[in-house]
């Protein structure tokens, strides 16, 4: 059956489709979307020529639980056979469910994927609605510009079961991934629970009211290490305004709790986000550690501690630290666009093509996975990498940071705005025209080749230029990148040098420029610029 097409499109970006009002997720919206990917599944099961489930799960959030019912209902309909998680549970295992569905024993070999309802760390009103593929993997975009297209053209198709050799009516089923995960982290990436017990380290957990309270603080239990845990649960309290991300400003609670510990243990604090992709680490003076760092962290861990090699991948705004540690190991670097679903994508290539996989894939808003694991962030393993970490070299976090920092040749001081401005498109187009016209920034001159040379690159291999990325000789860089969908621009810089004040100074050097810039030339109010903390 076909019908006319819809005038409303609703896209998704690089993290699927969000949205915190009322009239752009609401029913009618989300039956569009769930018709869109239904009739394109059930054209995959034709091809296929067999009956594979399709998967569904989301976050704690209302707009979460309030259409899952009616997102599983549509698919049952249309003759597909579901599996729903039977609690809120983390983007992650998710993923990790779509993919070795199998070891499940629930009667299939693979899925389809699976339908993820989650606005990850944006504010608590928001929905999101998310794919997942059967790799493991957020969407990449010919799969998200297919369900666009059939939202285009809604054809409404039904499932015809009996050509599939099944005469059963679709069911929705309930499933529980927790002890196929918990496997999967002891055995297949070796968690040392064991060290971390014996070192006495000292965790303090902050899940943001979301979903990573069903399962890091339980991984830690199962394995008879004690966890103290604040905000453990989905109910938030009335008058609460704290969004579920896990950045400083937002761990204030956890920091209280790690600086009144006054014992001489070892001690870190971990957080997640909404969904529990992204992490949040604090050290034993509460300070907290910005993604990079931690980041920079893991990756000395795999290479120092667990002798893994492989290739680094991360973001083009993610800290160039993360280079100096591969070249000190001589291990290749690829800079992928903003956007999780890209490393995906080599994760996912590498694994196919043979020959090195990839060691680490990480950005810096705190995404990263690592060789062995599924191609989407997880948080909880990141969090579980620290606590390892701590755990096998016996130091203070803060210590261990300073060696990280002190085994390379120069220094990396990382600093991020966000601009809220109507010109957001047009300044990023003044920065692109930087990349071949050259000039200075702030008295450090541009690399010109290297400026223009990436970028075109970037757009060869991924299909897109993702903003603009200014090197500079001396090392230091600096992206601009515009939201196309609302009035707010990125500024990310990194200030590169032999030392840390020296790094500190260009850091702040262009940062004042690009702010000067903003204020005098496209008359942006001091007030719509503030830095990330």
């Amino acid at each position: 059956m076909q019908s006319a097409s819809v005038q409303k499109i609703y896209k998704f970006g690089t993290s699927g489709y969000r949205n915190d009002q009322e009239e752009g997720f609401n029913e009618a919206v989300i039956r569009q979307i769930t018709g869109a990917i239904s009739d394109c599944l059930i054209e995959t099961l034709a091809e296929k020529g067999k009956l594979l489930p399709i998967l569904v799960g989301g976050d704690t959030r209302e707009k979460t639980r309030r259409f899952i019912p009616l997102i599983t209902q549509i698919l049952q309909e249309n003759g597909l056979e579901v599996f729903k998680a039977s609690t809120d549970l983390p983007s992650p295992v998710l993923a990790y469910a779509a993919k070795y569905f199998a070891a499940l024993n629930l009667g299939y070999p693979e899925t389809l994927g699976a339908i993820l309802m989650t606005a990850s760390h944006n504010p608590w009103p928001y929905g999101g609605f998310n794919f997942l593929t059967p790799d493991a993997a957020v969407m990449p975009t010919p799969v998200s510009k297919k369900f666009e297209e059939a939202q285009g053209n809604p054809r409404h198709r039904k499932l015809d079961r009996s050509k599939l050799g099944v005469n059963t009516p679709a069911i929705i089923h309930e499933f529980d991934p927790y002890k196929l995960y918990q496997a999967h982290l002891k055995d297949g990436m070796a968690i040392d629970y064991a060290k971390i017990k014996a070192s006495g380290l000292k965790i303090f957990y902050d899940p943001l009211y979301a979903t990573g309270r069903r399962y890091l603080p339980q991984l830690l239990k199962d394995e008879g290490i004690d966890i103290t845990v604040i905000h453990d649960t989905d109910q938030r309290p009335e008058g609460y305004t704290g969004m579920p991300e896990p950045t400083g400003s937002n761990l204030t609670e956890l920091t209280a709790l790690i600086q009144a510990d006054t014992s001489n243990a070892l001690k870190v604090g971990l957080a997640n986000d909404g969904d529990a992709d992204r992490f949040g680490v604090l050290d034993e003076t509460g300070r907290y550690l910005n993604s990079n760092e931690v980041l920079s962290l893991i990756l000395y861990h795999l290479l120092n501690n667990r002798h893994q090699t492989g290739v680094v991948v991360r973001s083009q705004a993610t800290t160039h630290l993360l280079d100096a540690l591969a070249a000190k190991a001589s291990l290749p670097v690829i800079q992928t666009p903003v956007g999780y679903k890209y490393i995906a994508e080599e994760f996912i290539d590498h694994e196919t093509e043979g020959g090195l996989q990839v060691l680490i894939g990480g950005e810096s808003s705190g995404g990263i996975s690592v060789l062995g694991h599924i191609p989407e962030k997880d948080g909880i393993l990141a969090n579980l990498m620290i606590a390892e970490l701590i755990a096998v070299e016996g130091k203070a976090l803060s210590e261990i940071l300073k060696e990280v920092q002190a085994s390379v040749s120069q220094r990396f001081i990382f600093r991020e705005l966000g601009v809220k401005t109507e010109r957001n498109l047009e300044i990023m187009k003044h920065f692109q025209g930087l990349q071949s016209k050259g000039g200075d920034i702030a008295g450090f001159p541009i690399d010109t080749q290297k400026s223009t040379s990436a970028p075109d690159a970037l757009e060869s291999k991924y299909g897109t230029r993702d903003g603009a990325k200014l090197y500079l000789q001396d090392g230091s860089w600096l992206l601009i990148r515009a939201s196309g969908t609302e009035p707010i621009a990125r500024v990310y810089v990194e200030g590169v040098a032999a030392t840390d004040e020296e790094a500190q100074t260009k850091s702040d050097r262009l940062l004042e420029a690009i702010t000067q810039s903003l204020i005098t030339e496209f008359n942006v109010a001091p007030g719509n610029i503030k830095e990330k903390k």
